[in-house]
């Protein structure tokens, strides 16, 4: 049998041919096909392709050329063709649930780098604020030591104390 083609395709008849119609068709695509009407000069090959298209000329006929092994054709055709449908409706509706899927790993991911994002966003303007902070801290004791340069002679003998205890040890406190 022609892997693809139906037995109404083999014949060249429609679905709804009537079974003179199917007898007509048989009579006429035998005629074309049968491994007789080669040239003796035919291949081995040319041979085994005609034979081929001739059983499946007649294999058609038998088929439908009987009413009941043509219903029961026509039902495994449409459960066929329905399975198939089934089989396609599955498949689009796994593609939809991937496409879904994919679409919600995308949309977190997105989540995630928006959040990291803000996260990073949030350090640098606590790090600003904290450079901010500091700048005005040393500005406002820059401002006390020139109001007050007692201040600085104070701390210079403070760190000169500091430095001379850390020199004697922890054992002259």
């Amino acid at each position: 049998m022609v892997v693809g083609l139906t037995l109404y395709e083999v014949l060249g008849i429609q679905h709804d041919a009537t079974t003179e119609d199917v007898r007509k068709a048989y009579k006429l695509k035998a005629l074309e096909t049968h491994p007789d009407k080669l040239e003796p000069t035919a291949t081995e090959r040319e041979r085994r392709s005609a034979e081929g298209k001739f059983r499946n000329v007649c294999d058609a006929f038998q088929i439908l050329g009987d009413p009941v092994q043509r219903k029961d054709y026509d039902e495994r055709i449409r459960r066929a063709k329905m399975n198939k449908q089934a089989w396609d409706e599955e498949r689009e509706k796994r593609n939809q649930e991937r496409e879904a899927w994919a679409r919600q790993l995308r949309e977190q991911s997105e989540a995630r780098m928006k959040a990291r994002e803000e996260w990073y966003e949030n350090i640098r303007t606590i790090k600003e604020e904290k450079a901010r902070y500091e700048k005005m801290v040393e500005e406002f004791y820059q401002e006390l030591r020139a109001q007050n340069p007692e201040w600085e002679m104070r701390k210079r003998e403070a760190l000169k104390r500091k430095e001379l205890l850390r020199e004697k040890g922890p054992s002259s406190k």
